[in-house]
């Protein structure tokens, strides 16, 4: 027999997802069969999965130490020691400045250097996090950027920071400006909006007349040369390869950009680190806040890699 006492990071979530959570080897279907036949109970009753833990209440799972641990063992204990660059922090939260080339979460690749595996590397050696004092909750980001997209990633200490960020990012309360070097001259000022569909193989989203979704985003011409373009894009949306489909689509793709743009140009061009697109999560602007989160009230966080991103478009023109 397993008893849990349930902590503040565990609280505020349905018991179905905490015990997914809590023993990742466990199917969901046998964890509901196990609550409806009480082989697990919240203080001393039979309960709904649907039910919302409370800070204190008592889980009891009725299984032997030796099946608990089987169920239990997916779960990471041992992360990447990844450096990070941290722009602001306080009790709460960790924005960090990513540099193009680093992945934002793990791979299959476990020993591939992460963002979130810095970050939980950081908070562990610290003391601001011990995942064996913890049931289900582990540091995260509420914003992804792609592995070559350089830019501010913000991190959760803690879960109900992470729940209030990621509702915050839904309700686009956060301003999230992001600025990109485009091949040609553009003059596009304005709000694009397309419906999309997206290639699981490849990895990869196409625009289509009737898809399910869209992306939006507000997009301005900065400074504008003979072959080059510096722009802004504000998200809307925040849908995957979301700005590199959309500039493309303007017919001017982001340069560095692989996927989306063109290989040989991209090639041609006197630029260092050319399989990185140029594009960079610049700025975040927050709303303002309350409570937990009042610290970030009305403030706003620059990336370095903004400046290095102006640096190359200087170069790339010769102003």
């Amino acid at each position: 027999m397993i008893n849990i006492k349930i902590k503040v990071n565990d609280a505020n979530q349905r018991v179905d997802r905490f015990l997914q959570k809590l023993m990742p080897n466990a199917g969901k279907n046998f964890l509901m069969r196990m609550l409806r036949e009480k082989k697990i109970k919240v203080n001393k009753k039979k309960c709904e999965p649907s039910y919302l833990l409370l800070e204190g209440d008592d889980v009891t799972i009725y299984f032997s130490d030796e099946t608990f641990e089987k169920f239990s063992k997916g779960r990471r204990e041992v992360f990447n020691k990844t450096k990070i660059e941290i722009v602001y922090e306080d009790e709460n939260v960790i924005i960090v400045d990513k540099p193009a080339g680093l992945l934002c979460h793990v791979s299959n690749n476990l020993k591939e250097p992460n963002v979130v595996d810095g970050v939980i590397n950081y908070l562990r050696e610290k003391g601001e996090y011990n995942p064996r004092d913890e049931h289900s909750f582990v540091p995260a980001i509420s914003n992804r950027l792609d592995r070559n997209t350089a830019g501010l990633v913000i991190a959760a200490k803690n879960a109900n920071t992470l729940r209030t960020m990621n509702e915050l990012i839904k309700n686009r309360e956060i301003q999230k400006l992001y600025h990109a070097i485009v091949r040609g001259k553009m003059d596009f000022n304005g709000i694009l909006k397309n419906s999309f569909e997206k290639n699981e193989k490849k990895n990869m989203v196409k625009v289509t007349k009737d898809g399910e979704k869209s992306m939006e985003s507000v997009i301005t011409t900065i400074k504008s040369a003979s072959d080059f373009s510096l722009v802004k894009i504000e998200l809307i949306t925040g849908r995957t390869h979301q700005i590199r489909l959309q500039l493309k689509l303007l017919k001017h793709p982001i340069i560095g950009d692989n996927k989306y743009g063109d290989i040989g140009f991209n090639n041609s061009l006197n630029i260092k680190d050319k399989n990185h697109q140029r594009l960079v999560a610049g700025e975040l602007v927050f709303p303002k806040l309350e409570g937990d989160l009042e610290s970030l009230s009305d403030k706003s966080f620059k990336s370095k890699y903004l400046e290095e991103l102006i640096d190359d478009y200087r170069s790339l023109t010769d102003e």
